[in-house]
């Protein structure tokens, strides 16, 4: 039977006693049986409404008989047995059950997404599904359980931003910088190139790979720091195919972010056609499919306002 990992977490009510009796709900089931349940580990709230209290999380793994599918609506049932009343993202929940992977199977439909499109940074969901499941393999990122674990523990604290230049990306970091609020993080906003050409600005994007910002040091007094994917931008937009950019130790997070049309603008045009720059984002989003089989966070057409809340709720989950 497939395999599969299940994520659990509360923040209302007896908390223990809500994730005790899911796993048991679940293992209750004849096309359900339970192979290993995490210990609960306390986190605090990650993006949201603030003022929530802390949330109790765990994961649990079974082998299934039912379709990704039918496991999802099983999953629905249980917590709206438990009184969940899905009003508010990221808002308070007696119960929260997320289906994080299925086998080695990849899902994209209206419905469900497997993998979890954000359980690969998220730290109160992999320290605990590194615990039941760390020889299971993320598909996409083509890396178990236990590596994206201990990548998450050990990797430079560092959060690179893959995406086309331009005065949105800049926008983008100073929005997350002031969302954040707090010195111990380090924003590098040299994404803001006004260079009249494209060759000029490969040119720039060349020269910011040398200078001591993408060495990964940080600041005194800094956990992280946000900066451009500098190595994998500038072979991309110089021309290179994805597998020979200059190989480097993976950051903590990549972030992919595929912007929309009305966020590019007079800077852009300058560089690019329309047509050009298609083809630029499919060889970037090619390079980081191709390069980054650590944690990463995959935003497609999101807006700046939707890409900031995305970015600082993933920083938040990423640091724990």
């Amino acid at each position: 039977m497939p395999t599969i990992l299940i994520a659990l977490g509360a923040n209302l009510g007896d908390l223990g006693e809500t994730l005790t009796q899911a796993v048991d709900q679940i293992a209750s089931d004849p096309d359900f049986t339970l192979e290993a349940r995490s210990e609960l580990l306390v986190t605090k709230p990650v993006g949201g409404p603030s003022g929530q209290p802390d949330y109790l999380n765990s994961a649990a793994k079974f082998a299934t008989s039912l379709s990704p599918d039918e496991v999802h609506q099983k999953l629905i049932e249980v917590e709206q047995s438990h009184g969940r009343v899905r009003i508010q993202r990221w808002g308070a929940r007696k119960l929260d059950l997320d289906l994080l992977l299925y086998d080695r199977q990849t899902i994209k439909t209206p419905q469900l997404t497997i993998p979890h499109p954000r359980m690969s940074f998220r730290r109160f969901v992999m320290q605990p599904a590194a615990e039941v499941a760390g020889e299971m393999l993320h598909p996409e990122l083509d890396t178990t359980i236990g590596e994206l674990w201990q990548h998450l523990c050990t990797a430079p604290p560092i959060i690179e931003i893959a995406a086309l230049p331009g005065p949105a990306v800049s926008q983008l970091l100073a929005a997350v910088e002031m969302e954040l609020s707090d010195p111990k993080y380090s924003f590098a906003n040299e994404l803001l190139l006004y260079s009249r050409s494209k060759n000029d600005l490969v040119t720039s994007l060349t020269e910011l790979t040398s200078q001591q910002a993408t060495h990964r040091s940080l600041p005194p007094g800094c956990t992280a720091g946000v900066v451009p994917w500098w190595f994998g931008i500038a072979e991309v937009l110089g021309g290179t195919t994805a597998n020979t950019l200059l190989a480097t130790p993976p950051a903590r997070l990549t972030v992919y972010w595929n912007r929309p049309e009305e966020t590019y603008g007079p800077v852009e045009a300058g560089w690019w056609t329309p047509e050009e720059r298609n083809g630029l984002q499919a060889r970037l989003a090619e390079a980081v499919r191709r390069r980054v089989h650590a944690p990463r966070l995959w935003l497609e057409g999101n807006d700046v306002a939707s890409a900031v809340t995305e970015l600082t709720a993933a920083i938040q989950a990423m640091q724990g």
